[in-house]
Order: structure tokens, then C-alpha cells, then sequence
């Protein structure tokens, strides 16, 4: 374990949620086959599901009509779902609760920054029983605005008074994570147990990629 005054350098922990701290994917997939049914849409497949968890709504439900109009129409009924129940079908991975409190112990600074609404991410990470260890959980507004990664990243950036990017590290398991990163001159480490393959999170940017989160520590301590 790194220990406040052993470690050089990285001083904040920004991790993604769906993918990354819980599976998410029993609720999101039964709220996103509700919606497409509702609109005469066939259930979604495996390969669509894998590229839809991670980038906002509006490009998530792009694989099933380029119509601007029913994808609202699609994230309207999934968000009825989802909000009534939906969002409390998860499962918080193994090794995660441990994993956050040594990283509290060691003294970094923990935050979430998601493209999911703050509105169900704040409430699914007190219901997960995680929220004790982070200053802050940003999403996005109520609206969809501001589910790009570098924008949910800028803000908790602002919130936290970061001045120094470089100190940061963003913890994830899509390509939208390597890019928010990137985008404000912060690290990224993947993770290989949500939904981004490995080919993806180094096409990103990853310095590594943590098969389990008892590796995460490792990987932040050689960032320097």
C-alpha cells in the first residue's frame, strides 16, 4: 500500500462508475431493451450492448436510428426505467471497497466523474454503499448536458481546485475515459473487467491496464 509520505506525485483518483466501480449492466440492458421495444425496435444484442455502456445517450442509442427526435424519444423511456428501478440492478465489483479505503488511508484525493446523470448516480453510489469515499460524484445535468468526458472531468477539476492536471490519474474501462484524460492533460489507467477491450483502452492512452482493482495502487505509484 502506498503510504502518504511514500508516494511522489499523483495526489487525485478520478474513477469512472458503470464498468468500472459496479456492473451496471443487468439494469441498463432491461431499461434500454424497454425503450426499444416501446418504439417497435427489435431487443438489443450483445455486440450493440458492448459499445453502449460508456459514451453518452445520444451516441448510445445511435446504433439504433441516426433520428435525432427518437433518440430522445429512446433515452426518455429508458430514463423512465431506469429512474424507477432500473438503476439499482448492479453489482459493485469485487475488490473495490477494499481498494477504496487503502486509497483513502494513503491520503489521495478520490472523485467519480460519469456521463450518467448526477440525479442516478449520486443516489446508486450511496445505495452501493461507496459515497463515504469520495469529495465528489459528477455526472451529468438533468438534461444529458455535459456527458462528454472531458466536461464531467472539467468539472470536478473546478470543484476541486485542481490546478495541476498532471497529478491526476482517471481510472476507467472505456476509450471516452483516455480521452477526457487526455483532453485535460491528465493520466489514464484502464480497467479490463468492464466493457472496453484492451486494444481500445491502449488505443486511448491507458499507461496500463488493471486486470483487478487490487493492481490499481501499483499502477498509479508508476506514474510519475
Amino acid at each position: 500500500m502506498l503510504g502518504q509520505n511514500e508516494r511522489m506525485g499523483i495526489t487525485t483518483v478520478l474513477f469512472d462508475l458503470d464498468g468500472t466501480l459496479i456492473d451496471s449492466s443487468p439494469g441498463i440492458r432491461r431499461c434500454v431493451d424497454e425503450s426499444l421495444v416501446h418504439h417497435g425496435f427489435p431487443a438489443i444484442t450483445d455486440e450493440q450492448f458492448s459499445s453502449f455502456i460508456g459514451p453518452p445517450l445520444t451516441t448510445g442509442f445511435g446504433f439504433a436510428t441516426s433520428d435525432e427526435t427518437l433518440i430522445e424519444s429512446l433515452i426518455t423511456v429508458y430514463r423512465e426505467h431506469y429512474g424507477a428501478g432500473g438503476m439499482y440492478e448492479y453489482a459493485v465489483y469485487d475488490g473495490i471497497p477494499e481498494l477504496l479505503t487503502r486509497l483513502n488511508d494513503a491520503g489521495f484525493r478520490l472523485a467519480i466523474a460519469t456521463s450518467k446523470r448526477t440525479a442516478f448516480a449520486q443516489p446508486v453510489v450511496e445505495h452501493a454503499g461507496l459515497v463515504s469515499h469520495f469529495e465528489l460524484v459528477v455526472g451529468s445535468e438533468r438534461d444529458g448536458a455535459g456527458a462528454e468526458k472531458p466536461v464531467v472531468m472539467g468539472s470536478v477539476f473546478e470543484q476541486l481546485a485542481i490546478a495541476e492536471p498532471h497529478l491526476v490519474v482517471m481510472i476507467g474501462d472505456r476509450e471516452h475515459d483516455g480521452h477526457g484524460a487526455a483532453a485535460l492533460g491528465a493520466h489514464f489507467v484502464g480497467v479490463s473487467w468492464g466493457f472496453g477491450s484492451h486494444e481500445e483502452l491502449l488505443a486511448a492512452g491507458a499507461s496500463g491496464i488493471a486486470d483487478h482493482p487490487s493492481e490499481i495502487e501499483a499502477f498509479v505509484a508508476s506514474i510519475s
